[in-house]
């Protein structure tokens, strides 16, 4: 078997990852969580499939006395692989750059949101310094120094 056979099924479901890496940074440019859990979940499942298909040829790779790796793959294409073959394999590194750093980018943006969302967090549950307003009770837990108004 040739180990070059299911690259076009490899860089079908890395260009489907890049598709979800952009449809996933829409969604987070926009400020919205809608949808994003449906996304996580396809990519977690196209990841899957491209480790089985990496792992399908770096076993045939090993049985041909390659070494199961990209280093492997890349010699088997230089002692072996037609044009066509090298055309997928140049493709699907080009493509992996795109996937690298949509997901870095991704990454990033996850990161600010996260930071706003942690300040916005912080003030809400009164860790700013300035202490609670109110207490669990509902009452004011500002307390004063002085004498109450009206107090003679």
């Amino acid at each position: 078997m040739n180990p070059a056979s299911n690259l076009p099924l490899e860089h079908a479901a890395l260009s489907r990852l890049v598709e979800k890496l952009n449809q996933e940074q829409a969604l987070l440019a926009e400020a919205t969580a809608e949808g994003l859990t449906d996304i996580i979940s396809e990519k977690a499942t196209i990841v899957s499939d491209m480790a089985t298909l990496a792992g399908n040829r770096h076993s045939l790779l090993g049985s041909l006395g390659y070494s199961e790796d990209e280093a492997g793959m890349q010699q088997w294409m230089n002692e072996h692989g037609s044009d066509a073959d090298k055309d997928v394999w140049a493709g699907l590194f080009e493509l992996a750059q795109d996937a690298k750093e949509l997901n870095r980018v991704n990454g990033l943006l996850i990161g600010k949101k996260l930071s706003i969302n942690q300040s916005a967090l912080t003030i809400l549950q009164g860790k700013t310094g300035t202490g609670n307003f109110y207490g669990p009770d509902g009452q004011n837990s500002i307390k004063s120094s002085g004498r109450r108004l009206g107090v003679v």
